[in-house]
């Protein structure tokens, strides 16, 4: 008994790392010139699912653009677990290539809801790129409202103006939902949080949110 557990451990070891090997194939396989080819290794790749997460998130890191932006594609398809999978695609934010930084928000928007807390969390980040990237896939996702508005308001007195920028213009794409936090916001002591939040209303433009503004102004000159 104890000799056919012996084999069928290492048979199960010997299987897993084929299958490792196999994953890191694959993913050199994404860098062909053939497209076909590199369409077939992301599906393979897809097909086993989180066992070839490690591999696409070395990919991610290779020199070749090609092999980094199949991969970003190849693990947002792959889709779980969210733990794994996007902080990983999150990384791709601070990439030296803009299209791949592009993909990675796109990838990021397309997990929807189950990447929304670690965007969330990339509100903070140290890189400009990764907190504005953050900022506008939050505004495509748009829900839960209620973790995401007051997230990205909180953002709007960002100390880089590019990332500032982009909340408001995820405030925007939310619309309507966004009007009463943002009118709240008109009220805030701090003057860049009042200014930000005009503008987000101004962009927003409904009949509640002009009004808002305007009262605000009012009020203002009223002191």
């Amino acid at each position: 008994m104890k000799r056919f557990l012996s084999l069928l451990i290492f048979l199960c070891l010997v299987a897993c790392q084929s299958q490792e090997q196999q994953a890191k194939t694959l993913v050199n396989q994404l860098g062909d010139i053939e497209a076909g080819r590199r369409t077939k290794a992301a599906k393979a790749l897809v097909k086993m699912g989180p066992k070839a997460i490690d591999a696409l998130i070395h990919g991610l890191s290779d020199e070749n653009p090609q092999i980094r932006e199949m991969s970003v594609w190849t693990l947002s398809e792959i889709k779980t677990p969210a733990a794994r999978v996007v902080p990983a695609l999150i990384s791709v934010l601070t990439d030296p290539d803009e299209n791949i930084r592009v993909v990675g928000s796109v990838a990021l928007q397309n997990l929807g809801e189950s990447a929304v807390p670690y965007l969330i969390d990339a509100l903070t980040a140290d890189s400009a790129d990764i907190r504005l990237n953050a900022a506008y896939a939050l505004g495509e996702i748009g829900t839960p409202l209620d973790t995401i508005l007051p997230a990205l308001i909180n953002t709007l007195t960002d100390p880089v103006w590019n990332v500032r920028r982009l909340v408001v213009r995820a405030l925007a794409t939310i619309g309507t939902p966004a009007v009463e936090p943002l009118v709240a916001a008109l009220n805030s002591p701090k003057p860049e949080l009042r200014r930000m939040a005009e503008r987000a209303l101004n962009d927003i433009g409904t009949p509640r949110a002009r009004r808002a503004i305007a009262d605000a102004k009012k009020a203002l000159s009223d002191r």
